[in-house]
């Protein structure tokens, strides 16, 4: 194809077209003849790849070449087996409790549990919780107990904030995972990487909302403050 209908095709401009060729992003076209280039479906490919990674926070050229250049090539490539492996190794993998006992262990109403089940926060199963499941009913059962309870304003609708909030985060998570690792070694080396990446980076959430959390409750605490002194002084 001509420079044109590359261009219509993926959206980018011919010079920087031209420009990632001689960063070496992109192979040189074909020359049938002199002062004539022929573009092929690998360029509409690898474009189509860069603009989804440079989408991703705008990662640098440099880093789009390394994972261009590994044997997926940026694309998603399937990994039969990792999520069983990835259970079994987080040691998630078995167990299945029927609701009625889910919710006692958990420390929640039937129709609590309901709710977290209605709202997306667990899933069941053939009746029953799975081990992950029934972890994140228990969790919230804690959160119950530690006075997040109906008496105090806080209700099991309230866990969906979480769910809805880390949805967004772990499909980014597992678009680049298998984006830029898939291909470039055995289900089992991308289930020692998965397993790693989930506890550590749990961890690193868990910190980061902590920080993120005290910050915020200085700045209400300052807000609140001049908010009180003006009703004091009666300024506007």
């Amino acid at each position: 194809m001509k420079m044109r209908e590359l261009e219509r095709r993926s959206g980018v401009g011919r010079e920087t077209i031209r420009y990632y060729i001689r960063l070496g992003l992109l192979p040189e076209p074909g020359r049938p003849k002199a002062n004539v280039a022929d573009y092929g479906e690998e360029h509409v490919r690898r474009l189509g790849v860069i603009r989804r990674l440079q989408r991703e926070r705008y990662l640098p050229l440099s880093f789009i070449k390394q994972v261009l250049d590994r044997p997926t090539s940026g694309e998603i490539a399937a990994l039969p087996g990792l999520e069983g492996m990835l259970a079994a190794s987080l040691g998630v993998a078995r167990g299945a409790t029927p609701l009625a006992q889910a919710s006692v262990e958990a420390g929640l109403e039937r129709a609590e549990l309901e709710v977290l089940i209605r709202d997306g926060v667990v899933a069941v199963r053939d009746g029953a919780l799975g081990a992950l499941d029934l972890a994140i009913a228990k969790a919230w059962g804690r959160v119950k107990a530690a006075g997040y309870d109906p008496d105090a304003g806080f209700f099991a609708e309230d866990a969906a904030v979480y769910a809805e909030a880390l949805e967004p985060l772990a499909r980014r998570e597992i678009e680049r995972f298998y984006g830029r690792l898939a291909g470039s070694g055995t289900v089992e080396d991308a289930a020692r990487l998965g397993q790693a990446g989930i506890e550590i980076i749990n961890d690193l959430i868990t910190l980061l909302r902590t920080r993120i959390l005290l910050g915020l409750v200085a700045e209400t605490n300052a807000r609140a403050a001049g908010l009180d002194r003006r009703s004091v002084t009666g300024a506007d």
